[in-house]
Order: structure tokens, then sequence, then C-alpha cells
């Protein structure tokens, strides 16, 4: 009993911070009611009161997920057998069941991540989980002697389980797509409005880590390209109805910046580059605003590579040249005629006269850098005419106050403007030289149409707050390399920690079909020729890894019981009779309460489980 309780406590543990209270109370007392009767006797629940908690477990799990089918209402449900299932170790058969249900709970901690140290988790419980296997069925060893085949059964696995990792045939879709918990955060939405990303600016999650191949190039800014804003309401941002798809040509003279994304779920199709992407990762298209789109929503963790041209200018400027042949000139965004007139008068007064867009430009940024505005993280909240709000009342603001209000003002002078959502910045790991980008360096930052030199990035926030394209939100140098012997040992040790677990991702997560398919090739294994020599390679290895077990396991346990001199343990007795619950000599049998001890046939449960 024990044994079994224990390793289902290990298994849970990862999914505590993320189940409901209710369901770990449930859990915590059951268990303990089940511990606390090995010593008092208490009777074991009948099968009327497990059926009523069964339905109150039930109940409960509705009440909390409703009709919510995911990973949490999934991972609530295997708590609550966990919780009950003990309830039923009366019998050889349930505590197998038992076993057989943790060893799923400890599959579905990888629902939540996939990191390092979730893998690591994960070994320590299977280990725990496996002594309580082994002890179930040999109840007459010592706790060392259990541990020791435990070491040994999973020293025979790995091996195969590498092999089967390398060389099993994976889908590109997978079998089911089940959607990780807390998918839904990201430092940007599908809708800009006054306040969406400043409210990011308390949040320090991880969204992405950019692994540079070469040394990270000095440009003006690590500007992380996401979405761009194409159309306004009055209020709100929007992105384009349904955006265009382009394949893109890269000069021959220029060379693009490429790296390793470690991008974390968010449910959206959009993927970030350093601006601006030259080249779509697979699975992914190009639009015609230089923003990868991929082809379904990001519910896990991706790896994926990226080539982008930071000082690529005007690529979609007309005229001749790679790309340019694809695009008019745009429009300028159709604003509302009864939505911001203060601010689209203040334009209209400030540009008279100027008859060059760039002298406009100008004219307008001069504006906010010499009337007082100030950069703040707590902006107050806008009405129905928030741009008049910003530019003539309260002149306080955060990024997204400042891009709207300038890509406004443009397109009431018959500019063209769009705002531009991504992030801005980055920390750098100086033990990995990668760049960690979170959620609070959410950025938005202004596109403008030229003539002769095409769509141009203006940062209007960095007028007021020029220290913004330099420093991060959270007060962090952006992609400064720092002398380690100057960094906090607590601080060095996160750095390493993240660095090995980056390392660790990169391979595991982007492990895809793709780069298996590759990987198989250079090894004489190709695919697309058919996957018979894969299915010989993977046959003889199991067949390998069980002659290893069918030898090696009665051969550890019959050294045990010799030594102990008490015979081979029966459930695995060699002699044609290999399963357990049949002894040499007797009639065939299935687990039943008649292969039990005495006492287990007595109703106690406890009896050769601790």
């Amino acid at each position: 009993m024990i044994p079994v309780i224990l390793a289902l406590a290990v298994a849970m543990a990862p999914h505590i911070p993320d189940l409901p209270l209710w369901i770990i109370v449930w859990c915590m007392l059951m268990w303990l009611y089940m511990l606390v009767r090995l010593d008092t006797g208490w009777p074991v629940p009948g099968p009327i009161l497990r059926h009523v908690l069964v339905f109150a477990g039930i109940a409960g799990l509705l009440a909390t997920f409703r009709v919510q089918i995911g990973a949490d209402a999934f991972v609530g449900l295997m708590a609550v057998m966990a919780g009950i299932k003990p309830f039923e170790m009366t019998t050889h058969r349930h505590r197998m069941i038992t076993v057989l249900l943790t060893y799923f709970i400890i599959i579905t901690s990888l629902f939540r991540s996939e990191s390092l140290w979730i893998m690591l988790y994960v070994f320590i419980s299977v280990f725990v989980t496996t002594v309580a296997l082994v002890r179930i069925n040999h109840p007459q060893g010592t706790l060392r002697s259990c541990i020791s085949l435990t070491g040994r059964i999973m020293a025979l696995a790995i091996p195969l389980m590498v092999a089967l990792f390398l060389l099993f045939p994976r889908l590109q879709q997978g079998l089911f797509v089940m959607e990780a918990p807390e998918t839904g955060r990201s430092g940007f939405s599908e809708i800009l409005s006054p306040g969406s990303i400043s409210r990011m600016t308390q949040d320090p999650s991880v969204a992405f880590r950019a692994d540079f191949d070469v040394p990270l190039p000095r440009i003006g800014g690590l500007y992380w390209r996401g979405i761009v804003f194409e159309r306004f309401n009055g209020t709100q941002w929007l992105p384009a109805d349904r955006p265009g798809f382009i394949d893109p040509e890269l000069p021959n003279s220029s060379v693009p910046v490429t790296a390793t994304m470690v991008l974390e779920p968010h449910a959206s199709r959009r993927l970030f580059a350093l601006d601006r992407p030259v080249d779509p990762p697979p699975g992914s298209r190009l639009t015609s605003a230089f923003t990868l789109l991929r082809f379904r929503p990001v519910t896990r963790k991706l790896v994926y590579r990226t080539a982008s041209n930071p000082d690529l200018p005007g690529i979609d400027r007309p005229g001749k040249g790679p790309g340019r042949d694809q695009f008019p000139p745009p429009a300028p965004v159709s604003l509302p005629s009864d939505r911001n007139p203060d601010t689209r008068a203040l334009a209209i007064s400030l540009a008279q006269d100027l008859p060059n867009p760039r002298e406009k430009l100008e004219r307008i940024l001069a504006f906010f850098r010499e009337q007082g505005f100030t950069y703040t993280l707590t902006p107050p909240r806008g009405g129905r005419h928030p741009v008049d709000e910003f530019m003539l009342k309260t002149r306080q603001g955060y990024c997204e106050h400042y891009a709207g209000a300038l890509a406004f003002m443009m397109n009431a002078l018959k500019v063209p403007a769009r705002v531009v959502g991504g992030y801005l910045g980055g920390e750098l790991n100086p033990y990995g030289n990668y760049i960690t980008v979170r959620q609070s360096f959410a950025h938005a930052w202004v596109e403008v149409f030229l003539p002769n030199s095409g769509w141009i990035r203006v940062d209007p926030t960095l007028v007021v707050a020029p220290r913004r394209l330099e420093q991060n939100p959270d007060g962090s140098s952006s992609y400064t390399a720092t002398d380690p012997g100057t960094i906090p040992v607590l601080k060095k040790l996160s750095f390493l920690l993240d660095a090995a677990n980056l390392k660790w991702e990169a391979w595991f997560t982007g492990y895809s079909f793709a780069t298996q398919k590759a990987w198989l090739g250079r090894l004489g294994l190709d695919t697309t020729r058919g996957t018979w020599r894969i299915s010989l390679v993977l046959a003889g290895l199991t067949l390998l890894v069980a002659a290893l077990f069918s030898d090696f396991i009665p051969a550890c346990f019959e050294n045990n019981q010799t030594s102990r001199g008490r015979g081979v343990c029966p459930f695995l007795q060699t002699n044609g009779n290999s399963r357990p619950g049949k002894i040499p000599g007797s009639r065939s049998r299935e687990f039943s309460e008649e292969d039990q001890t005495p006492a287990a046939r007595s109703g106690d449960g406890s009896t050769g489980n601790h």
C-alpha cells in the first residue's frame, strides 16, 4: 500500500500548481485515510460509498471545467481517479491497475512542459512507480532488492527508449492534438487598443528564446516582428481581413541573420522573427506585411528556424528589385470621420505647407518631443476618442499610445502608415549566447510608407524614452554582454540552468518529422523508399531487449531468493509458466482473489504492500 500511494503522490506532484484546490485536498484525504488505516484497522469503504465518491468527483469536475475538454480537465479526471483507486487495492489485479494508472499520470506531465527538468523528474517518478510494481509482485523481497532490480530494469529499457525516439516514424501532425494549459498568453492580441500592451509589463514569463548561429550583430534595436495592424475603427487597430502571401527574393548582397527560435505556446498562428523575416520556416508562410503566419495555432512549445535581414531598407517599395513589383503603392488607412476629430485637425495644422511626407513625419515627431509627453507603464484609461485624450489631454502613454497616435496622424495626412506589434529587446544569456524575450518586453511601433523608400520603421516611443532601445522594461540591459564575474551567484545559476534547458528543448522539441527524415537519410534509411529498413532495425532492437529481459530479470530474482533460502519467486518461474498468477503444476488462472494471501482474501489490502 505505502509504495503505491507514494508512487501516486510523486506522479501527481508536477500537476499540483495547476490543479484546483479541492482535487488536491481530495487526494490527500483519500490517501491519508488508507495510510492511517494500516495502523488503526479502519474499514475499507464499501462499494456503495465508492460509487458515491465517484459521482461526487465527476460532479466536481463538471462544476470546475464545465464542458471544456482539454489537458486541465483530463489531468483533473486522472487525479480524481487516483484519489479513489487505493480504496480498491484489496486484490492483486486492482493493485496492478493502480500502478498502470500511475504510469499514465506520469505521461500527462508532458502536457505541461517538455523541459529538461520535467524529463528528469519523469525518470524519477517512473523509477518510484517501478519500485512499487516490483514490490507488489515480490512482497517477500527487501526494499533494497526491489530498488536494485528496478535500476537494472530501467538500465535495460533506456537503450530501447532512445532507439524508439530516434527511429520510430514520426507523424507530421501527431495522432491527436490536445491543447496545452495556459496557451492563450501573449504579449499582444489580434486587437491593439490603449492599455493592451501596458498590461503585460508585470508578466515576466518567457515569450520565446532566440539562439543565433553567429554572434549577434550590433543593429538598431532587437525588434521582433509578429503582427501588423492595418485597419482602425476609431478606438482599436486590427490586422488585415485577408492577408496576402508572397515568396520574397533576397538580394544577393544581403546576408540574413539566422536563428533557432524556441516559442512558448500562445494559441495563435503568429510566429516571431527578427525584423524583417525573409524566409518562412516549414509549416508557415510569409505575408505581404512581412509577418510569419503558421498553418496551425501554436498550442505547444515550437522550435523553428528563421532568416531575417534587419538592415534591408524599403523591402516592399514599388519599382524594380526583389519583391518590389509585387506591391503597388498602398492607400492610406481609412479613418472613421466621427472619431478623434481634434487630433485630425492637429495633424493638418502641424503639416500645413509641408508637401514632403518625410517632413510631415519629422514635424509630428518633434511635437512629441517638445510638448511634454511622458512615457509611463500605467497610462490613464481612454474613452470614446482615445487618440484625442492622449494627444491633447493626458499626454501620458505606453508604446501602443504613441504608435497608434502617430499612425493615425500620418493617415489623416494621406500618408500610409500602419502599426506593428511584437517585442523589443531581450536578455542575453552570457553562458548560452542566446536571447530571452519575456512577455513584459511586448512593444508596438509604426511603419510609414515614403515614396522611393517604401515602408520604413519609425518608433515614436524612442522620441520620449530613448533608453527603451537599450533597456528592457524590467530594467535589464537589452542584449548587452555582461561579465560573468559581476553576475550574482543566484542569477549566474539561473543563467546556467536556463542555458542547459534551452539546448535540451531545441533538440528534443525540435526533433520533428523533417529532422528525423533528414537524419535517417544520412544513415541510409531513407523513408521515401519505404520504411522496411527502419522496421527491421526496430524489430531487431525489440527482440534483443526482450531477450535480455527474459534472461536477466528471472536470474536477478533467482539469485536474490537463493541467497535468502526461499526459492524462485512464483511469478517469475520460467519452466513454461512465466505469467504472474500462474504457478508450475497448477491450472492456469487470471488474477483473482484466489491468487492472494489469506489476509488479502479477507479484505486487508495492506498485506504485502508496505
